[in-house]
């Protein structure tokens, strides 16, 4: 026997499997109606099920193989065997009946009822949390969602279907209301870094990432509402199509909307990221591509991280730079949106564009 087999049987006899399977076998109502020894045959320790119920006692890590936790099987099986008297074949026979998929009479199957179990004193989770699963199928949030769509589904129930799963303390539903507490909305949950997000208890590197990708497509597909050809029709428009792009970023991202002479979008493009000043969004590289591409006009749009869009001297300064460049060269600004957390700071608007005022006195 080698050192893995000798450790698999020291952790296997640390478990009264003979004592259990007595319980099962004398104490066990089900036990009468398992399906017989000759149906146990050949031995199949690999199924998935008796490997399920060895690992609810704590007998097999969840770290093991399948190969490694099917030989572990064999082992318990073998030693209820030989202090029970039975057969391996009879040992099968009665715990399949108790853990079977397709076994009626089962007690510990998908989902385990721990109430009714009479070998509850015996395994490692016997307190075990429900999961979305344990739910009639038309409270699952999946479910409905396929069955009534999107719409009758609350933020909660969304994002536990993002999450899928749960943890060993938290069915996945009882995760996203965790998250949706923390920070609120899911415009606040999309600014959250992965560190962030792994801070809430349940909420690992993977249910992190997918959380963050999920709302990444929605902010991208918000970002396509104003596609080239779109008419800009005001600042407000402007506003709800900017903030799904501009929120929760750390940093001052500067856009230009170069439009033609209907005021149609041509092309959006990211001029600078950082503390905006002249030095960073040089008028210089913010008409060139107005030039190549034949605007008529253009519109200036960055936003402000800490959630204030009143605009800073620099900002001020910056803009009154612009539209003195964009007066000269026949492409006028016709507004420079400074985009917040809730609301906007139009410097048309507010009569700042062309104008000596734009800049602070």
């Amino acid at each position: 026997m080698d050192a893995r087999a000798t450790r698999r049987r020291a952790r296997g006899r640390g478990k009264p499997y003979a004592l259990i399977y007595g319980i099962l076998r004398d104490g066990w109502s089900g036990a009468a109606s398992a399906p017989g020894a000759a149906e146990a045959e050949p031995p199949q320790h690999d199924r998935p099920e008796l490997i399920r119920f060895c690992r609810r006692l704590g007998g097999i890590p969840k770290t093991w193989s399948g190969r490694r936790a099917a030989d572990a099987v064999g082992d318990a099986v073998a030693q209820m065997a030989k202090e029970s008297g039975s057969s391996p074949a009879e040992v099968r026979a009665v715990l399949l009946g108790f853990c079977a998929d397709d076994s009626p009479g089962a007690l510990c199957g998908p989902i385990p009822l721990c109430a009714e179990c009479p070998v509850a004193d015996y395994c490692d989770h016997p307190d075990r949390r429900p999961t979305i699963k344990d739910l009639p199928a038309t409270e699952r949030p999946r479910e409905r969602l396929l069955e009534a769509g999107e719409e009758h589904l609350s933020d909660v129930e969304l994002l536990a279907i993002i999450i899928r799963s749960g943890s060993q303390e938290a069915t996945a539903l009882e995760l996203a209301a965790r998250l949706l507490s923390k920070f609120g909305s899911f415009r606040r949950l999309a600014a959250c870094t992965v560190g962030e997000l792994t801070q809430v208890h349940g909420i690992g590197p993977a249910k992190a990432a997918q959380i963050k990708a999920a709302l990444a497509i929605a902010r991208r597909y918000a970002g396509e509402k104003m596609p080239p050809g779109t008419a800009v029709t005001g600042s407000e428009q402007l506003f709800r199509h900017m903030r799904e792009k501009l929120y929760g970023l750390k940093k001052e991202h500067f856009y230009s909307l170069l439009l033609d002479t209907k005021h149609r979008i041509i092309r959006q493009e990211r001029v600078a990221v950082g503390s905006l000043n002249e030095s960073v969004v040089h008028p210089r590289e913010v008409f060139q591509s107005a030039i190549r591409e034949s605007a008529a006009k253009v519109i200036f749009v960055h936003n402000h991280p800490s959630g204030n869009p009143e605009p800073s001297p620099q900002d001020r300064q910056l803009t009154a730079r612009l539209c003195e460049v964009g007066s000269l060269m026949g492409i006028p600004v016709i507004d420079h949106l400074i985009i917040g957390d809730e609301t906007y700071f139009s410097f048309a608007e507010h009569g700042l564009l062309g104008r000596p005022g734009a800049a602070p006195k």
